[in-house]
């Protein structure tokens, strides 16, 4: 066909060029006849209706033919608005799915062409029928509404319901609620007409059901989405600028102006709870630290008017003076805990309606102002009393070097109504201490802590309850500086430094003149975040604060979402349940193994399973918070914790001292304990001589078997307590190991000298320091326990 095409088209401009001729079909030149063959337009040919079903892709040739047998093409001049229409040229298809939030019937324009002539056509898609799902909402845990069904005019259905008040739903044309995405639910009944009512457990994520209507042997299935407790629905999930980036509330793989990512989804999983109204309202956090900006615009509205102190000025406000141009720590603490949420400044805190105090105990540090903050008159309302702050040796602390707080501790713990949570950073000193850092023999060494979280005596007080950092990196979530150790409950983020990796976003000292976050010439800014947020903020905010230090106002802010949602929680409770529903992470972990002399010992073992069926880690206690089933947990028929029961310190039979020798087999104790406590925590207490202290391993071990690593060796706290503070320099060690367990049976305690080498240490120039062995072996006097619990 092409050829007879170019050749008439020759012959017509030779013609042309000669002048004359008519235009008929034929031109005759004496005996010559030549015929002109004319092209067939595409052809509109058959019903140009077509009937979908749901979000079934509806697959159908056009219906063109062209009559010359040319290949056609099609072009698409206007698409379809409820879908995703396409076209198969090859097949001369077209492919159409339709977006079920927005069915309706349309009418597609398109062009048919077979390479000379075009053809334009219409098509039309009609629903013949669809369960248009919908996304329901309610203010309480019952969700009622109707399904609605979109079809042809030929399709005709009715109900009949098979049902009752207690399980979902099963009926000839719903024929399918799929329970498996649906544990939250504890009753769907669907009527007769279409409607519904769904019954959920308190404060649950959002429900999605598989819906299937079948009719006139044809079926459609769409999901419904059902949100519950809808208490905040007018809120705007992004009307704060920074919460965007803020990865620890809502992990988007954002790099909250770091060089990297996070691992998307790696966050305290903070869910709906703001939106059904879970914000900390009515809940007072007492930030106990170096101040607090209390006109800061995005903690003003939070801060109590009058109940914040600072101890050096002696009046109502530990904001910083005008002499102080470095940040403030206490005021980026307290925006991590509760910056003001939805109010169209900086980011939000993770109880965003918690009520703030502050108090700049660290700029005077007495025990008269330790017993204020920690309790006293200046802290008797506050719910949860923040502590991000500890101390930072290379020794052990003995138990009579912190006994008067301990005292203070333990009298309000037993005399107050209803006592606060108090909740402790455990340290920064994963990498180094003391200004030294530990030249390692191996890289399994390099794997232990230098700082041990239970050198600190507060960090090892049951009143406490101590919280390890994590990072924004799903695969090594341990931050990088974080102290660690047995007297860990559970984690929370608290970021890297914010240059390479996510540090935490939150407020700083307002003014581009102090702070983290300042103006230091030609436009350029410190502190993180861009320099336009800078510039318009006033450098309110920073994007580069971390450490153990953010951890725990983090958790701090989870305790009061937890304390909303149920008040007659007492603090066991609230720290209980957070670490009965901590996300486990880091699954993959390999054991810490140091080698000596042909032979091997587990240093840090990971995840442990408890005699009782709870898992532990010596970094992460029981996990990542979980903020969204800490809630749940505490909202759904918790049983309140029995009162607790402190017992004595129960000793060894055998006394007198035993010879740690130099290698992995080490020594024992065993204690007999007899009362059947159910175990919320033990405490250890030792009195040993070692002129090392870093070589010492200490071990407990559970009469179910379980083995808590309460000091791993290695550490960089190698002075000698008795050599500083006396022979009665006994040290303390809380292990949360045994949650949960019994307390009754023999109890083994084990000390290990796992190192007869020379140790070296460096300072910050990379000056070495050789310590040398000890000369004399090591000493064990006394070892015993004490359990926390309750019957």
């Amino acid at each position: 066909m092409k050829k007879i095409i170019i050749m008439n088209t020759l012959v017509f401009l030779s013609l042309l060029g000669c002048g004359g001729g008519d235009s008929g079909d034929t031109e005759n030149k004496g005996d010559t006849s030549i015929t002109k063959d004319r092209n067939s337009k595409p052809k509109l040919n058959g019903s140009n209706v077509y009937y979908y079903i749901g979000n079934d892709a509806l697959t159908q040739k056009l219906p063109i033919t062209d009559q010359d047998g040319d290949r056609v093409t099609f072009e698409i001049i206007n698409s379809p608005k409820s879908g995703n229409f396409s076209i198969d040229n090859e097949n001369s298809e077209f492919t159409f799915i339709s977006n079920l939030s927005s069915i309706k019937e349309e009418v597609v324009s398109l062009i048919a062409s077979d390479g000379i002539d075009e053809t334009e056509f219409e098509i039309t898609l009609k629903p013949e029928l669809v369960l248009k799902p919908e996304e329901f909402e309610s203010l309480n845990n019952i969700v009622e509404g109707k399904f609605e069904f979109i079809a042809g005019a030929d399709v005709e259905f009715s109900y009949n319901v098979i049902s009752d008040d207690n399980t979902p739903s099963f009926i000839p044309l719903i024929s399918d609620v799929n329970r498996a995405q649906i544990p939250d639910v504890n009753s769907f009944v669907i009527n007769n007409d279409g409607s519904f009512k769904l019954t959920a457990q308190p404060y649950s994520e959002p429900i999605y059901i598989d819906v299937t209507l079948t009719s006139n042997n044809k079926t459609v299935t769409a999901q419904i989405k059902y949100l519950t407790e809808q208490k905040n629905i007018n809120i705007d999930a992004f009307s704060d600028p920074l919460y965007f980036q803020q990865w620890h509330l809502n992990n988007t793989g954002q790099d909250a102006y770091a060089l990297s990512k996070a691992s998307e989804g790696f966050d305290i999983n903070i869910g709906q709870l703001h939106a059904q109204g879970i914000t900390g309202k009515d809940i007072h956090v007492a930030i106990v630290d170096s101040g607090l900006e209390i006109a800061h615009e995005d903690l003003v509205e939070n801060v109590i008017p009058g109940m914040s102190y600072d101890f050096v000025e002696q009046d109502n406000d530990p904001s910083p003076n005008q002499y102080e141009t470095d940040g403030d720590h206490g005021t980026s603490v307290a925006g991590l805990t509760a910056a003001v949420g939805f109010n169209g400044k900086g980011g939000r805190g993770v109880a965003p309606s918690a009520s703030l105090s502050g108090f700049n105990f660290l700029k005077v540090q007495g025990l008269d102002v330790f017993y204020e903050t920690h309790g006293g008159d200046k802290t008797q309302t506050a719910d949860v009393i923040n502590q991000s702050y500890g101390f930072n040796s290379n020794i052990f602390f003995p138990i009579k070097y912190s006994s008067n707080e301990t005292m203070i501790l333990k009298s309000y713990y037993e005399t107050a109504s209803k006592p606060a949570l108090m909740i402790k950073s455990a340290g920064n000193g994963f990498q180094e201490l003391g200004f030294y850092w530990r030249v390692n023999s191996s890289e399994e060494e390099a794997r232990l802590p230098a700082q041990i979280a239970n050198s600190d005596p507060e960090s090892a007080s049951f009143y406490n309850t101590v919280v390890s950092a994590l990072n924004a990196n799903r695969e090594t979530p341990l931050s990088s500086y974080s102290t660690v150790g047995a007297s860990v409950l559970f984690a929370a983020p608290g970021g890297e430094y914010g240059f390479e990796y996510p540090a935490m976003i939150t407020t700083d000292v307002a003014g581009c003149d102090r702070g983290y976050s300042i103006e230091y010439g030609f436009g350029g800014y410190s502190g993180g975040l861009d320099d336009e947020i800078q510039s318009e903020s006033e450098c309110s905010y920073t994007s580069r604060f971390n450490g153990t230090s953010s951890a725990a106002p983090v958790a701090s802010g989870v305790a009061a979402l937890i304390m909303q949602s149920n008040p007659e929680l007492s603090w066991r409770d609230v720290r209980y349940i957070i670490a009965k529903t901590a996300t486990k992470i880091d699954l993959d972990f390999v054991p810490v193994i140091l080698s000596q002399d042909g032979e091997q010992y587990i240093a840090e073992p990971g995840w442990v399973t408890n005699g009782a069926g709870n898992r532990y880690h010596n970094w992460y206690g029981y996990g990542m918070i979980n903020a969204v089933e800490a809630v749940q947990m505490a909202t759904r028929n918790y049983t309140l914790l029995p009162p607790l029961i402190e017992s004595e310190f129960i000793t060894s039979d055998v006394i007198g001292a035993v010879e740690i020798p130099e290698n992995f087999e080490g020594i024992t104790k065993q204690i007999e304990i007899t009362d059947d406590i159910t175990i919320e925590a033990i405490q250890l207490k030792l009195d040993l001589d070692h002129e090392r202290m870093s070589d010492i391993a200490v071990e407990v071990i559970s009469p179910s078997g379980t083995r808590s690593v309460v000091a791993t060796p290695r550490h960089l706290h190698y002075l000698n307590p008795k050599y500083y503070f006396g022979y009665d320099a006994e040290i303390l060690f809380l292990s949360h190991a045994f949650l949960d367990e019994v307390a009754a049976g023999i109890w083994t305690v084990k000390i290990v000298d796992t190192n007869k080498n020379t140790m070296k240490i460096a300072d910050y120039d990379d000056n070495e320091l050789e310590l040398p062995n000890n000369y004399f072996s090591g000493l064990l006097f006394d070892a015993s326990i004490k359990v926390y619990g309750h019957k």
